[in-house]
């Protein structure tokens, strides 16, 4: 009897565990819950276009392709809000496109999201701490820490895929560093309808800075007069600029900005914490894409704009970071079309390079012959010469030398010395011809301005001179100077644009700066 009693108690305890066991399953399954937060995107701008510091921006600019919202812990951590039952893999994040598109709502303007309500699948009684929302740019993991959002993307963005943004980061009143939305139980609710009595609103900024590029009197600026002391000419000459580029610009950026919040006396308040921003930030420091101008290719032109990263790199002389304006121009007659090729040989300026040869022959027609018969000794001829255009490597590349001509390496050279004609082969003479003051060739009028793309902070300040997401550097060329730095051949690279150190020539602009904020300075360009 015991035997049996013993074996009941068994079966009843066998039977009790599977049914705990049943019990602990829907026990688990009961701690998932559907929770509700409302969510608000504001891009920084919208709300202040009318005083003229900001403005919304084109409709491309503002469009959204795609949105997610991330959720962290107090530490930054992920917090997962999707469970397994609803995806393959746990995720911190939520498709607000998504979201909305189930209801039945559009959303293809970040102004667009007025209170969208996300759906959380979470465990009951614990709440993500805070959030970031990032907009046309699209998560390859299922979780991400904070950190992990602090990368560099390589994409900024266009309009075909919309232009990416993240939160706006800023310091608070204890210099700390602001870059995620704070949750709190108020914001977590449990169903729509309270979620949008209690709504977050999310302050994005978009990742790139975009430079426009505008100019006076249609980009035709009278420089001065040509007196050509070979023919006793005075032509008039004109700056046409025929179009823009970049230098030393990113084309990558830190998805989430980064910013030192102890910054202090770098020229102008940079921290705005009652508007939830800065304009200020640390870009990066890796090496800027392979940077070179030529001037044959197409370049943005006047009342165009380009993108680009942040650049806000300390410059000193023997690094040259800054993010510079390359102005495409091109020496012109007062028609705007006739080149002017002007020449500056020995401090004396010449009109076409023709008359550059005459010059240089007639120097040193006493120094070189050639001759048929060792006899009879013809000097130097301007048909004998040629212009050579430096390596684009070198300094001063924007300089010619001269050589012997093709055409004329056949003949036989002679060095005249103290009353002897020596031989002289063609390279030895090169190397001699090398060696004289080189010249500075305008060919068909080809040149090019630059300068340093300024900042808001004041003359000699640290953020004098910068590059920072979410501003407009609307660069309005006001006048021009000199005749720039001259380009020999259209085709060739500039590796690092130079100045001629010696030539009054510069160009003025003024830089009004939006956030969009944008920053306009007028530039006298040199």
């Amino acid at each position: 009897m015991k035997k049996y009693l013993f074996i009941a108690l068994a079966a009843l305890g066998f039977a009790a565990c599977e049914k705990a066991a049943d019990e602990s399953k829907t026990q688990q399954n009961a701690e998932f819950e559907q929770s509700y937060v409302a969510v608000t995107f504001t891009a920084d701008g919208v709300t202040r276009a009318d005083d003229g510091e900001y403005e919304v921006g084109r409709d491309e600019e503002r469009a959204v392709k795609s949105a997610y919202v991330f959720f962290f812990t107090e530490n930054g951590e992920p917090f997962t809000v999707d469970n397994m039952q609803s995806h393959p893999g746990t995720r911190n994040y939520v498709d607000v496109l998504d979201q909305l598109s189930k209801k039945g709502e559009a959303m293809d303007n970040v102004s667009d999201v007025q209170n969208a309500v996300l759906v959380l699948k979470n465990y009951k009684g614990e709440y993500p701490a805070q959030v970031v929302a990032v907009l046309n740019w699209t998560p390859t993991n299922n979780e991400y820490r904070l950190s992990d959002l602090q990368t560099t993307i390589s994409q900024l963005g266009d309009d075909a895929n919309g232009y990416v943004m993240s939160n706006s980061v800023y310091a608070n009143n204890n210099q700390e560093v602001v870059d995620a939305v704070a949750l709190t139980a108020a914001n977590i609710a449990k169903n729509e309808e309270l979620a949008l009595a209690n709504p977050i609103t999310i302050h994005v900024e978009r990742v790139a800075a975009k430079v426009e590029f505008l100019s006076a009197a249609n980009g035709k600026f009278e420089i001065g007069k040509v007196e050509d002391t070979v023919d006793d000419t005075e032509t008039t000459v004109y700056a046409q600029i025929k179009g823009f580029e970049l230098y030393n610009d990113y084309e990558s950026s830190w998805l989430i900005k980064h910013i030192v919040p102890t910054w202090s006396s770098i020229g102008f308040a940079w921290n705005d914490m009652d508007w939830f921003r800065s304009y200020w930030a640390e870009s990066l420091e890796t090496a800027f894409p392979d940077n070179t101008f030529n001037w044959n290719d197409g370049n943005t032109n006047i009342g165009g704009y380009v993108y680009c990263g942040e650049n806000t790199r300390a410059w000193s002389a023997a690094d040259d970071v800054r993010t510079k304006v390359i102005v495409k121009a091109q020496l012109v007659k007062e028609d705007g079309t006739t080149p002017v090729e002007v020449v500056n040989w020995w401090g004396k300026e010449y009109v076409g390079e023709d008359h550059l040869k005459i010059v240089v022959a007639n120097t040193l027609v006493n120094t070189y012959f050639t001759s048929d018969d060792a006899k009879t000794y013809v000097g130097l001829a301007p048909e004998d010469i040629k212009c050579v255009a430096r390596d684009p490597h070198a300094k001063n590349a924007y300089e010619v030398y001269f050589a012997i001509n093709d055409s004329s390496e056949s003949k036989n050279w002679y060095k005249y010395v103290n009353g002897t004609y020596s031989a002289i082969t063609v390279e030895a003479l090169n190397n001699e011809l090398a060696a004289v003051q080189p010249a500075r060739v305008y060919k068909n009028g080809m040149t090019y301005y630059w300068l340093d793309i300024k900042h808001l902070g004041t003359a000699g300040s640290t953020a004098e001179y910068g590059i920072v997401r979410n501003h407009v550097y609307r660069v309005n060329i006001t006048d021009i100077q000199g005749y720039g730095t001259p380009v020999y051949n259209g085709n060739t690279d500039i590796i690092t644009p130079e100045k001629p150190v010696d030539i009054n020539s510069f160009v003025s602009a003024q830089i009004n700066i939006l956030s969009w904020r944008v920053v306009e300075n007028d530039y006298n360009l040199q």
